[in-house]
């Protein structure tokens, strides 16, 4: 039955395949994250804040894949990678920032003065707000960042990823699909190997908002968004529930 009644609402279609997912890759230094970071969807757009050769062992890894990295230098930066994915042009297919923390830090450098520190609701808002609005263009988003102990007066002593303050990660962490714990593991004769947690262990926040991963598995990220992808699709049913036209229920 087709309703008469108007409506501005934009009605979800059911069936429609989610194939754009955010992931954020956290772990110690010397980890694996960027390798990690390096097998998602390629062209990969990298907006570097860490020393200019952290990606060269990710490229030689990954060799053959492209990869275009571009250092941040300040909020202006963030602006310019909008404009350059805004482009009808633009074939980039997954975004990595890294490491999260090095941009937060840089933000705070420049954030007005609220009290007698740097306006942390500024930074928060510029750097989430920027995450937000990358849901605009079909790509997917991997952040990169290090590990934070929450162990302060009010922590609960659990492993975090490093992304600022307990509001932001919360918010960030609330933004992504997956978050996950990289692990190398280096064999006795043979190549390392790179594990992602994805499911909470022990004190380590992970997530799979997908419910398509098993707890640990191989990080290789093309392959956990097709698997995610294959996992969530829905049957196109004979007849949807609502008129693809008005946007209102048959």
């Amino acid at each position: 039955m087709t309703s008469d009644v108007p409506t501005g609402l934009a009605f979800v279609n059911p069936a429609e395949t989610q194939d754009t997912y955010r992931t954020c890759l956290w772990a110690a230094p010397g980890s694996g994250k960027s390798v990690a970071a390096a097998s998602a969807p390629a062209p990969i757009l990298v907006l570097s804040a860490d020393r200019p050769s952290a990606y060269k062992y990710a490229r030689k890894h990954h060799a053959g894949k492209e990869i275009r990295e571009v250092r941040y230098v300040n909020s202006n930066t963030l602006s310019e990678v909008y404009k350059y994915l805004a482009a009808a042009d633009c074939d980039i297919r997954t975004v990595v920032i890294d490491p999260v923390s090095n941009i937060i830090d840089r933000l705070r450098d420049e954030a007005p003065i609220a009290g007698d520190g740097p306006d942390h609701q500024w930074v928060n808002r510029k750097f989430l707000g920027f995450v937000v609005e990358l849901r605009k263009f079909d790509v997917n988003v991997v952040l990169v960042a290090h590990e934070k102990l929450n162990d302060g007066k009010h922590g609960d002593n659990k492993l975090y990823p490093s992304m600022g303050g307990a509001t932001l990660i919360n918010k960030l962490l609330a933004e992504m699909d997956f978050v996950a714990h990289i692990e190398q593991h280096v064999p006795e004769d043979g190549d390392p190997t790179w594990v992602g947690q994805v499911q909470p262990r022990g004190n380590l926040v992970c997530k799979d908002g997908t419910d398509a991963l098993d707890a640990r598995v191989e990080a290789n990220l093309t392959w956990w968004f097709d698997t995610a992808t294959a996992a969530l699709a829905v049957e196109t049913p004979d007849e949807l529930p609502f008129d693809e036209k008005s946007g209102g229920p048959k």
